[in-house]
């Protein structure tokens, strides 16, 4: 694996880190502007396996596999396909299965990435690879953010979050 794509793998691996912990602890049934938390965890999900790799060759496996209507995924109403029942409370043993069909998904996706392939647009798509990468990070995180702020208004307790360890210990003498 070339240098470049081993270190988004492990960057991505740190997300799915806190992923799965924000998960884990994630206040499920909380309703944040009119939706309930697992809605809001399932569209970051639902885009981090559309667009990471390729949104334009892209087919959604997660109601076949899971049980999760893909219309789910939508959190604003204007959106096509989007279901308005916010009594709709997605399991969290659905939401780790999506989670680790995404993971597999992505590291089998990193095996075969080059740095060429890396700098190229897939066919169909107006985005690099890695712009779709990028933006699936910033995409990610935001709603791993609001969906642990939605968590902590119940729970007053943050869920644990995992970062660049050894720059912490660098500069923090601590790890995370």
């Amino acid at each position: 694996m070339e240098e470049i794509v081993r270190q988004i793998k492990n960057q991505q691996e740190i997300n799915f880190i806190n992923v799965r912990d924000q998960i884990e602890m994630a206040d499920l049934e909380k309703k944040f502007d009119g939706e309930n938390n697992s809605r809001y965890i399932f569209h970051y999900l639902n885009s981090l396996d559309r667009f990471f790799i390729n949104p334009c060759d892209y087919v959604y496996e997660g109601e076949k596999l899971f049980g999760i209507p893909e219309g789910l995924s939508a959190i604003d109403p204007t959106r096509p396909g989007y279901i308005n029942d916010s009594s709709v409370v997605i399991s969290r043993k659905q939401l780790l299965n999506y989670l680790d069909y995404i993971h597999a998904k992505v590291n089998a996706y990193f095996e075969t990435l080059t740095l060429g392939a890396l700098l190229e647009t897939p066919e169909g798509c107006d985005y690099s690879r890695f712009e779709l990468i990028l933006a699936q990070f910033r995409h990610l995180m935001w709603h791993v953010g609001l969906s642990s702020g939605i968590t902590f208004s119940t729970k007053h307790e943050w869920n644990k979050f995992t970062g660049l360890t050894k720059l912490n210990l660098k500069l923090f003498c601590k790890e995370n």
